[in-house]
């Protein structure tokens, strides 16, 4: 009984039925053509296939993911990874400081301290740090006395050959002051100014940020490395090897941290920061 309704069933799907197509004045016919269920049941198929794949890919593949409920923007991704990155800072300034902490308290109560030296790989070789004066916990430890950061900035004979090209031309409204955290100099100027690298190097980084617009930055020899911030465009990427003068973004009111247009230009050596002024001419 199976048998004969399964032969029944594919006798009816495999069934040919013909369509035609007429002219509809004088009804004759143009076109024809035999079908059966089972074309038109595959043929369907694959047009629902089809719409549905190209639908999720523009979906998933083009800018149009950002209309779907839900999922973020731009703007809210870069500050979804800046938090990240903010909070993976925090977390190693607090390990720092307790460590900070843990010798004032050797140091107080007599206990032998180990040299901590820094190392060449931390991030300010010859920056010296000194407790601050509202912290209230290490007031706690030691007395109500003021103190304030200090800075060690030397750039040395090994940059005295060196010439710099001005990255752009323009008025400073904002110099180099290390102490309050003002590790560059501000040039302002207009919007879509080229800004030029100021020696031969290779890019290393080259993207958006929230607080800063459009940064790049290059490294250079002599362990030096530029970075020019609140740009409206970088105009290189991370691994391209520029030559001094090469215009490698434009200058821009980009960020959070912006007050108006203009680029923001610092020059580190051996992970120190240096006064820009000290060596090019704006």
């Amino acid at each position: 009984m199976n048998k004969k309704n399964d032969k029944a069933f594919w006798k009816k799907i495999t069934r040919k039925y013909r369509l035609a197509m007429f002219e509809q004045d004088t009804l004759n016919e143009v076109y024809t053509t035999f079908v059966t269920r089972l074309k038109a049941g595959a043929l369907i198929f694959l047009i629902c296939f089809g719409v549905c794949a190209l639908t999720l890919s523009l979906i998933f593949f083009t800018p149009a993911r950002r209309l779907v409920p839900g999922y973020p923007s731009r703007m809210m991704s870069e500050q979804i990874r800046y938090n990240a990155v903010m909070t993976d800072s925090l977390l190693a300034e607090i390990a720092k400081r307790d460590e900070y902490l843990l010798l004032i308290r050797k140091a107080i109560s007599g206990e032998v301290i180990e040299d901590s030296s820094q190392t060449p790989n931390e991030e300010f070789t010859h920056v010296e740090l000194e407790p601050v004066s509202d912290d209230s916990l290490f007031n706690s430890l030691i007395g109500p006395e003021k103190y304030k950061f200090s800075y060690q900035i030397d750039g040395g004979d090994e940059l005295s050959g060196i010439t710099f090209f001005s990255p752009v031309r323009g008025l400073i409204t904002n110099r180099f002051n290390a102490s309050p955290g003002h590790f560059g100099t501000d040039i302002v100027g207009t919007v879509n100014t080229p800004v030029s690298t100021v020696l031969d190097g290779t890019v290393i980084f080259a993207e958006w940020s929230v607080t800063t617009g459009y940064v790049v930055q290059i490294q250079h020899a002599n362990n030096m490395i530029s970075i020019y911030k609140h740009n409206s465009e970088a105009l290189v990427k991370p691994g391209d090897r520029v030559l001094a003068g090469d215009i490698i973004a434009m200058m821009g009111n980009e960020g959070e941290y912006s007050t108006g247009p203009h680029l923001h230009f610092e020059l580190w050596h051996n992970g120190s920061p240096l006064d820009p002024e000290k060596y090019i001419q704006f």
